[in-house]
């Protein structure tokens, strides 16, 4: 990951403002007899989000730049704005194009027809409009009623099994995969190269952790890293698995008994393990990020009865290995996203349990550092997880 050292390379006000010209271009195309109005953006460390009005309807915006993170764009990794601009003009008329995919993917899995997604309203310029999902967000139903936590994970796992089934694989050549998204991948792209000692020393330098605890969440970060790409060796290069790609609570709304996806990613994987691995592990994220106690512990006792449930129905033969791979993803995502939030620079606004993250570092830091040297030892199978939900369990009541 290339980034500058020590001050942001594109100006955010710019990067604001070029998004709303292009989303507003874009509507005005559409709908060209309509009266648009532009909201204020979503907090968002991806692409730039935004609800728009169109006449009484409301639908949702998101603009992608150079298929980057925007905290990569304005951190540099894009080069200086006239560079990101310049290269903008060619991505948008690409098939890379990431939301031309997106758009691709929501199209092709009402077609298959296994799972609910939201709407598609249009898609032009580079800009991919959707209707809002109806209901709840899966992270606001966590956190109001903890205690079904297991339930609720569980009945995603059944819905996506769907794509995981052996019809979803015969579908695989049919589908625009968007592998910017890819747990392991994104990890590989942040810290396997030569700039990844740079990155990580640059960690919350905007932050406004104090100085010794950032030091310290550094040194517990690297150390977790240099385990990980040892235990990614370990996870299998087969791609012959539908994955939903991005499942995490934010992207499943509950309505009633009625589940609705956003934001797909769709690629293929060895197995359902980085679905597995970003749900359960986004949801403890939020376990450790409730301000009651006796709650996060809920949502972690939940996500664990609903990690040994899915577990349960696998060939005993396969269990540990499978097991060790989810985990070995999830600590990979929680470092993806915990590094991500630390390096976002001024005026880029988090989600409220991103702005979480960065509080709660030290202790994120602390559980994945202890999980991966658990990883790296002989511990196996269920007594593996029931080690590794202690940890957690013992973060999510130690934080407060």
């Amino acid at each position: 990951m290339t980034t500058t050292s020590d001050s942001t390379s594109v100006n955010a006000v710019l990067l604001r403002t070029a998004s709303e010209q292009a989303i507003a271009r874009a509507a005005e195309d559409l709908w060209p007899d309509r009266h648009v109005v532009l909201g204020p953006p979503c907090p968002s460390v991806t692409s730039y989000v935004c609800r728009v009005t169109v006449d009484q309807e409301e639908v949702i915006a998101k603009y992608s730049w150079l298929g980057l993170s925007l905290v990569s764009i304005l951190r540099g990794a894009g080069g200086s704005w006239d560079k990101v601009q310049a290269a903008q003009a060619a991505y948008v008329q690409s098939t890379e194009l990431l939301t031309t995919r997106e758009a691709q993917n929501l199209a092709f899995l009402r077609k298959l027809g296994r799972l609910r997604v939201c709407d598609t309203a249009g898609v032009h310029g580079g800009v991919l409009f959707t209707r809002p999902a109806p209901g709840v967000a899966l992270a606001d139903v966590l956190a109001a009623r903890p205690g079904e936590t297991g339930a609720f994970l569980t009945s995603v796992l059944v819905a996506v099994g769907e794509l995981h089934s052996t019809a979803g694989a015969t579908c695989l050549r049919e589908v625009a995969p968007i592998r910017e998204r890819a747990i392991e991948g994104v990890f590989r792209r942040k810290f396997n190269g030569l700039s990844a000692t740079a990155y990580l020393r640059a960690l919350g330098r905007d932050s406004g952790l104090p100085e010794a605890k950032r030091l310290e969440v550094i040194e517990l970060v690297q150390t977790a890293v240099g385990r990980l790409l040892r235990l990614a060796d370990a996870i299998s290069s087969r791609r012959d698995t539908m994955v939903f790609g991005d499942l995490k609570p934010e992207h499943v709304f509950l309505d009633g008994h009625r589940l609705t996806f956003i934001d797909p990613a769709v690629q293929s994987s060895a197995g359902p393990q980085p679905d597995v691995a970003k749900l359960a592990g986004r949801s403890l994220l939020l376990a450790l990020g409730h301000p009651q106690r006796d709650a996060g512990r809920q949502i972690v006792h939940g996500a664990a009865s609903a990690l040994t449930r899915h577990v349960a129905g696998l060939p005993a033969s396969g269990r540990a290995a499978y097991l060790r791979e989810v985990m070995v993803l999830w600590l990979m995502d929680t470092v993806n996203i915990l590094t991500t939030c630390l390096s976002s620079p001024p005026g880029l606004p988090l989600a409220p349990h991103q702005a979480a993250l960065v509080v709660q570092a030290r202790t994120v830091a602390g559980l994945v550092g202890r999980v991966s040297a658990l990883l790296v030892g002989s511990t196996a199978g269920l007594r593996l997880l029931d080690a590794v939900f202690s940890e957690v369990e013992h973060a999510a009541g130690s934080y407060r």
